[in-house]
């Protein structure tokens, strides 16, 4: 292999030789005029890509895991347990050496590069990811190629945008194409992939990139169709409710799948700082997570790798409950191991695992409990499917779509939306963070904000109200109550007598005193949080949302601490709506001309 230098040179040389000139400026002519053209081309070279790493995977899984499973015994159960753990430390020294930012969370990685930092999304992460994931999910893996394949496919786009000189705005808007094109052609599902990456990836639907991104899906779902012949990925053969009391089972798989993926992602998080405490070379944590995930792995066999054909067999009506709970138990171990241990691969497939397992059974459970009652566990199935990867990913209309879209099943679309709903409900009650957030924090990734946000340049100082109702530490509590009474405030601040911020007072406990002769100091709180007046308002709105608050005092100065004001939702919104614009940033394709 020739040297950097003289690679780079060999690139220089090319870029700037007569031919490919001509050629590039010809395509990126008929690129600006034609930008729908550009869009098909990106959606199936992404189905392209997408196709080539699921028989990768495959390929991998087969001569890996697969082969150590038809083993006899006793090498079966020894390379069971040793293909994870050596093949995960060989990709961990390679990644961190050659790639360390291709290591970690997919979709985080997406998101910032979408937003502030598109060398996340550079060659080197493509190709480590294309090449790392597949060894790492035949090797035994209990994670998914969704997020490896959404990371590859919108890097690709974006470098096409790029290489054909694009607008800035219309590169960036690459990415969301990319993203949807990958979920579209892996799935066959190019609805779903339009609002994943929408509705997840990037928040909301923004009717300038909508365009852009449907085009790429469907053109990524036409060459997955094209190539794969478009069969449903994960078909059932239809499933059908009539009893109204059957959603009170329905609605118990909700909350079970929200309990569980809330829980997961919380030992997810907890699990990756006791890894890193223990060990802190990357390469001994993930030879402990191999260990341990070979090990579930010889309790139940099928939550090594991606599992789509368990899927399709619990979908079907297949197991028995205790083989189905077993796997659904055991699936989970392993994905929370697998994730807090840095081990490459994607967080949807084993969100469909595991939400298929528990949904059949609790149905194949009731189904023996009531066999009068005619249960059908494969509704079950579908419906836990829906209701974990909602709550997992806090994406409720791609977690309807999807199961729609896999298999082609309709009749459960009332209690499929019920289940979602409350699993994206109880699941958020446990962990804040879905589990794309939470791996970005833990990753110290920090969303930037868009440019196009209003609030995006407004200080806090601008917003603020000055010189709010603030009660002396040393006063009585009955001083404070008339004050109190003619206002509509439910949080006033307390400072000292420098007027530095001393802490916090609610309305109720002022009101509702049974001590009136109390001082405020013995009764006052400490604050969540804490805003200076030079810092940007939408930073502050991201604090609050972190601590739960919705309000906060505002101090001069960190150090100094004096109190100037107090930020409130209509001090907010009054900004929003004073400074509101509409940014040149702002992402529009234009499938005709650019």
């Amino acid at each position: 292999m020739p040297p950097e230098s003289s690679f780079d040179d060999t690139i220089r040389r090319l870029r700037t030789s007569s031919p490919v000139v001509s050629i590039l400026s010809r395509l990126r002519g008929l690129a600006r005029r034609f930008l729908i053209v550009t869009l098909v081309g990106v959606g199936a070279l992404c189905g392209v890509l997408a196709v080539v790493f699921e028989r990768y995977v495959e390929w991998a899984h087969h001569l890996m895991i697969g082969a150590a499973l038809n083993v006899r015994e006793p090498y079966r159960t020894v390379l069971v347990v040793i293909t994870p753990a050596i093949v995960f430390m060989i990709l961990a020294l390679i990644m961190r050496r050659l790639a360390p930012r291709a290591v970690g969370a997919n979709l985080a990685r997406v998101r910032m590069a979408y937003n502030e930092d598109p060398t996340l999304l550079g060659p080197k992460s493509i190709l480590a990811t294309f090449t790392g994931t597949p060894l790492s999910l035949g090797a035994g893996a209990p994670l998914g190629p969704e997020g490896p394949i959404v990371v590859i496919t919108s890097g690709v786009s974006a470098a096409v945008g790029r290489v054909l000189r694009l607008p800035r705005q219309l590169v960036r808007g690459m990415v969301p194409v990319g993203v949807a094109a990958g979920i579209a052609a892996i799935f066959n599902a190019p609805i779903t992939g339009v609002v994943f990456a929408l509705e997840e990836v990037f928040g909301a639907a923004d009717r300038g990139l909508l365009g852009g991104v449907l085009v790429g899906a469907v053109s990524a779902a036409v060459v997955e169709r094209a190539l794969l012949g478009g069969r449903p990925l994960l078909a059932a053969p239809f499933s059908t409710w009539s009893d109204p009391w059957e959603l009170i089972g329905f609605a118990l798989v909700g909350v079970i799948s929200g309990a569980v993926s809330g829980l997961a992602i919380a030992w997810t998080h907890r699990l990756k700082r006791a890894w890193a405490k223990a060990m802190p070379s990357a390469m001994l944590r993930a030879g402990a997570a191999g260990l341990v995930i070979g090990g579930c792995g010889l309790l139940s066999p099928s939550i090594l790798g991606v599992g789509y054909d368990s899927i399709s067999f619990w979908l079907h009506g297949g197991g028995t409950a205790h083989t189905t709970a077993l796997a659904f138990t055991v699936k989970t171990i392993a994905f929370v191991v697998a994730i807090s241990g840095g081990i490459l691969g994607g967080s949807f497939a084993p969100s469909l695992f595991i939400g298929t397992a528990l949904g059949a059974a609790i149905g194949q459970s009731a189904q023996q409990i009531f066999p009068a009652a005619g249960i059908d566990p494969k509704a079950y199935a579908i419906i836990g499917m829906g209701a974990f990867f909602a709550g997992l990913l806090r994406s409720p209309i791609a977690a309807v779509l999807i199961v729609i879209e896999l298999t082609r099943d309709y009749e459960l679309v009332i209690p499929l939306m019920l289940a979602v709903s409350l699993g994206v409900a109880v699941s958020r009650r446990i962990s804040r963070f879905s589990i794309v957030e939470q791996q970005m924090l833990d990753e110290g990734y920090v969303e930037g904000h868009d440019s196009s946000d209003p609030l995006a340049h407004v200080r806090v100082s601008e917003a603020m109200t000055g010189k709010p109702i603030s009660f002396r530490a040393s006063s009585k509590v009955q001083d404070a109550v008339s004050v109190v009474h003619p206002t509509r405030h439910r949080l006033f601040p307390v400072v000292d007598d420098q007027d530095r911020l001393a802490g916090i007072i609610m309305r109720e406990v002022i009101e509702g005193s049974k001590s009136p002769e109390a001082l405020i100091s013995e009764v006052m709180e400490k604050p969540k949080l804490i805003a200076a007046a030079a810092d940007d308002v939408i930073e502050v709105v991201r604090r609050m949302q972190l601590n739960g608050v919705d309000r906060c005092p505002v101090v001069d100065d960190t150090n100094n601490n004096r109190l100037i004001g107090f930020l409130s939702p209509s001090d907010i919104l009054r900004a929003r709506i004073a400074h509101a614009h509409f940014s040149e940033d702002e992402v529009v394709f234009d499938l005709f001309e650019t």
